[in-house]
This record gives C-alpha cells, sequence and structure tokens, in this order.
C-alpha cells in the first residue's frame, strides 16, 4: 500500500511538473505570439509607410513631367497635374499617420526621422512647384526618398525577421507540448494543439501576404524608376527635336524630309503610347486610376483622333452612326487607339471603323482582313502578355488595357472573327437618346487621309 501511495505520489508529482511545464511551455508560447504581433504591427505601419512614398513619388514625378511640357509650349490636361497634386498631398498625409505609429512603437530611428521629414519638406515643395505650373526639379525629392526607403527596407527587413524566426520558436514550443500534454492531460492537449495550430495558420497566411506585398512593391518601385527615368525624358527630348525640324522650312523643302519627319512622329507617338499603357497599367494595379465620366459624340471624337494618328500607308475608313456615350474622354481615346495599333499590327491593309447605336448603348468596332488571330490564344486576347504557341503573334497591354477601361466605364471589350475578317469591339453605355434630326439614314463609309510612314 505505502508502495502504491509513493507510485501514486510520483505520478502525480510527474504528471503536476508536467503540467506546470506544459502551462510554462504554453505562456511562452503566448508571449512570443504577442511579440510576433507587435512585430507584424510595426512591419504593417513600415509597408504602408513605403507604400505612401512609393504613391508620392509616382504622382510628383507625373506632375512635375506635366508641368515640364506645358512649360514647354505643349498642349497638357491640366487637370492631370491638379489630380497628381491632390494625390501625392494625400498620399504624404498618409506616410506621416503611418510614420507616427513607427515612432509611437518605439521603432524609428534618429536617421529616418530626418529623412522623413526631408522627404516630407521637398515633396511638398515640389508640389508647390508644379501646382503653380513651374518646372520642377525633383533631384532633392528623389535623394530624400532613397534615404528614406533605405531607412523603412532596414526596419522592414528587420521586423520581419523577427517575425519569422519567432513563428520558428512557436512551431517547435507547440511540438514540445503537444508531446509532454498526451501524457497528461489528453483534453488539454487538444484543445492547446487547435489552439496553436490555428495561430500558426494565421501567422503564417500574414506572412505569405505580406511577402507577396513586398515582391510587388518592389516590381512596382523599378516600374516606376524605368518608366520615369529611361523613357519619359529621352521622349520629351526627341518630341523637341522633332518640333524644331518642323519649324524649319528650308530643311523640310528638302527631298523625302517630310517623309522621314511623319515617321519619326510616327514613332514618338507609338512610344507616347506605350509609356501611356505601362502608367495605366500601374494605376490600374494600384487601383488608382479614376474616371472623368462625361457625354461624349463617339464619331467626332473618333474622328478627331484618327487625325492625329499615324495609320502606317493603311487605308483606314470611318463609317459610324451618331452617338453620345458616358465615358472618359482621354480613355475612350486610349481605348481606340489600342484597337486600332493592334489592326495595323496584326490586321490586314483595309481597316474600318464602325460606330453602332442600340437601344441603351454604343458598340465601337475596328474591323481588318487579315489572318485573324492564332486559335491558341484566342480564349486569352484580354489577359496580359500571352504568346501564341508558334511565336507569330502575342498579345502585351494593349487588349488587356482595352477590357479594363471599358469595364471601368461600364461597358464591356470582345473579338470576332466572320466572314474572313477580324472585328474588335468596346460596348459602353449610352448617355441618352440621339435626337432624330441627327440620326442619318444609314451610316457613311468616309475614307480617312492615309499617312506615308
Amino acid at each position: 500500500m505505502a508502495k502504491l501511495r509513493e507510485n501514486g505520489f510520483a505520478l502525480a508529482l510527474a504528471a503536476g511538473l508536467t503540467l506546470a511545464l506544459l502551462v510554462g511551455i504554453v505562456y511562452s508560447i503566448s508571449a512570443s505570439g504577442r511579440d510576433v504581433a507587435s512585430r507584424t504591427e510595426t512591419l504593417h505601419a513600415a509597408h504602408e509607410t513605403i507604400q505612401a512614398a512609393v504613391t508620392a513619388r509616382s504622382q510628383v514625378e507625373l506632375g512635375a513631367y506635366q508641368a515640364s511640357l506645358l512649360a514647354q509650349g505643349l498642349t497638357v490636361d491640366e487637370s492631370t497635374i491638379d489630380r497628381a497634386a491632390e494625390r501625392a498631398s494625400a498620399a504624404i498625409d498618409r506616410a506621416v499617420a503611418s510614420h507616427s505609429q513607427l515612432v509611437a512603437g518605439d521603432s524609428s530611428s534618429p536617421q529616418l526621422v530626418v529623412a522623413f521629414a526631408d522627404f516630407r519638406t521637398t515633396g511638398v515643395t515640389a508640389i508647390d512647384e508644379f501646382s503653380a505650373r513651374t518646372p520642377t526639379a525633383t533631384d532633392d525629392f528623389n535623394a530624400a526618398y532613397e534615404s528614406l526607403m533605405s531607412e523603412l527596407t532596414a526596419i522592414r527587413d528587420g521586423q520581419f525577421s523577427a517575425v519569422s524566426s519567432g513563428q520558428h520558436s512557436d512551431s517547435l514550443a507547440s511540438a514540445v507540448a503537444g508531446f509532454l500534454a498526451v501524457f497528461v492531460i489528453p483534453a488539454a492537449v487538444i484543445a492547446t494543439y487547435f489552439v496553436l495550430d490555428r495561430r500558426r495558420r494565421r501567422q503564417h497566411e500574414l506572412e505569405v501576404a505580406l511577402e507577396a506585398e513586398r515582391a510587388a512593391l518592389n516590381s512596382r518601385e523599378r516600374f516606376l524608376m524605368t518608366v520615369s527615368q529611361e523613357l519619359r525624358k529621352p521622349l520629351t527630348g526627341v518630341r523637341a527635336i522633332a518640333q524644331l525640324l518642323a519649324a524649319d522650312e528650308e530643311l523640310m523643302s528638302q527631298p523625302r524630309m517630310t517623309d522621314l519627319h511623319a515617321l519619326l512622329v510616327g514613332e514618338l507617338d507609338d512610344m507616347s503610347a506605350v509609356v501611356e499603357d505601362l502608367l495605366t497599367t500601374s494605376r490600374l494595379d494600384a487601383g488608382a486610376l479614376d474616371y472623368a465620366i462625361e457625354p461624349i459624340q463617339v464619331r467626332d471624337e473618333v474622328r478627331a483622333l484618327l487625325d492625329t494618328l499615324n495609320h502606317r500607308g493603311a487605308s483606314v475608313y470611318l463609317a459610324m452612326d451618331e452617338g453620345v456615350v458616358n465615358a472618359d474622354r482621354r480613355r475612350l481615346r486610349q481605348i481606340v487607339r489600342n484597337l486600332l495599333a493592334n489592326a495595323l499590327k496584326y490586321g490586314g491593309p483595309n481597316i474600318e471603323i464602325k460606330g453602332q447605336a442600340e437601344a441603351d448603348s454604343y458598340t465601337v468596332l475596328v474591323i481588318d482582313d487579315g489572318h485573324g488571330v492564332p486559335g491558341a490564344i484566342e480564349d486569352q486576347l484580354f489577359n496580359r502578355f500571352v504568346d501564341s504557341r508558334d511565336g507569330s503573334q502575342n498579345v502585351g497591354l494593349g487588349l488587356s488595357i482595352v477590357m479594363a477601361l471599358a469595364v471601368g466605364m461600364g461597358g464591356t471589350a470582345f473579338h470576332q472573327r466572320e466572314d474572313g475578317l477580324t472585328r474588335f469591339g468596346v460596348r459602353l453605355p449610352n448617355a441618352g437618346p440621339v435626337p432624330e434630326d441627327e440620326q442619318p439614314d444609314e451610316a457613311t463609309m468616309v475614307p480617312v487621309a492615309q499617312a506615308t510612314g
């Protein structure tokens, strides 16, 4: 009996020690979890500050670029400058709020405080300058941005490593606790396991999401730097040279100069379209693309657009009903330009732009007599960067932007192949019925002047 009592005491003591150890392990895991949660909040604040700084920089660059074009006497939509100033100011305000969280959580540093103050001061100065429509130098702002990003990236990476380490420690402690509790209190071990497992899954999902956001942010940073530094400035310089050449009557009177100048302007227009598509894609991905919806006479707008484009020797005809749609004028032009560019690049030599007014919508069709779309990519035409299997044709950004802009304005885009003709079109909502005295009996086929380039 005494031996039994001794064994019972030993078992009770072992169970008590095991339970105490289990409680200690659980407490350690809980403390580690709180530390991970705190560091995750700091990581989130650093990420929000970085994201706001990237947005502010992109908008300052855009506003400064538009202001420089305006200062050169070029035609610029000044509302773009105002929107860039508004968004840049809002982004700086968001960065201030996120940075305040870092300071409140004792995660800042003297270097970060100084870098952020420089970024904010130079950013506000740049915004004030291009808002006043004056040429804006962004060198100081870019230098402050790079310094700020260096400090924020160091904080973000440090917190990310700490969170990952905490997660690993939690996993190891959970395994030990499960092993001990199986022999003492099975019910407690099951409950503890599920609690810890649920927490671990939440932490893992958060880590995956943060890693994806960091990769997307890095990609967007590289994209914006490439566009702003390697495309915009050279493009502006070449366009200025083209304008100087056009103003030299003696030079333009020389043989083939008119054709060469038209070719140069056409290539500049194509490059400008590429830059516009890249910027549009970036804004779509960031959810920062706004639409200035207004009633637009579609036929007049398309005709005005065609007068500015290089048709590369193709015969382009216009046959459009009268119609008024609710759309953003700039985005409508971008849609038609991308559809026409697609037809010029991949379609046949004869291109027709048709407009069909319907009961509650208006359809714009770009039709060509080319060979059509390879069947391998027909279902993916409005996706980004799709190649046919034989390499004969690929889809870049143009058609995906057409679909995104059409949907953003309450419409849709589509593709058809009928009677040997390829049709790409968009359908947009009507702004209202067209007065009967403005409706022609039938659409007229009007040839648009060819460009020799």
